[in-house]
């Protein structure tokens, strides 16, 4: 197993907070880029602004897509524990089982309490 997969439950918390970070970086870096280059004293800062959009747009690409992807599963659980017909959970089980196994740790306890809650889990 490789790190990602060890940081089970933890995913979706620094998928954000890398997204976050790269996002700042590169909006930092762009806006040096755009309005401080031609500045003379931020002029000497346009070499590392390069380098540095050049690392956050990288870092968003492998960071963004696992947030949107674990966010929305979040956010599907959510969506499903707002449900009050019984038939309705039944059938959207399947799809919360599979989003709290994917997030792991709180979710997936959260996840098996509202089950448990509504009938709908043994313990």
């Amino acid at each position: 197993m490789g790190w990602w997969e060890n940081q089970h439950g933890n995913q979706l918390r620094i998928s954000g907070t890398a997204t976050f970070a790269f996002g700042l970086l590169t909006t930092m870096s762009a806006a040096q880029l755009m309005f401080l280059q031609d500045n003379a004293d931020f002029a000497e800062y346009t070499g590392v602004a390069i380098v540095l959009i050049v690392i956050g747009a990288i870092g968003l690409a492998v960071s963004a897509p696992a947030f949107i992807n674990l966010s929305a599963r979040a956010k599907t659980l959510e969506t499903i524990k707002t449900i009050k017909s019984t038939s309705e959970l039944r059938k959207m089980k399947p799809d919360g089982d599979e989003a709290a196994r994917i997030l792991g740790g709180g979710h997936q306890e959260a996840w098996d309490a509202f089950l448990q809650e509504k009938g709908l889990k043994k313990r």
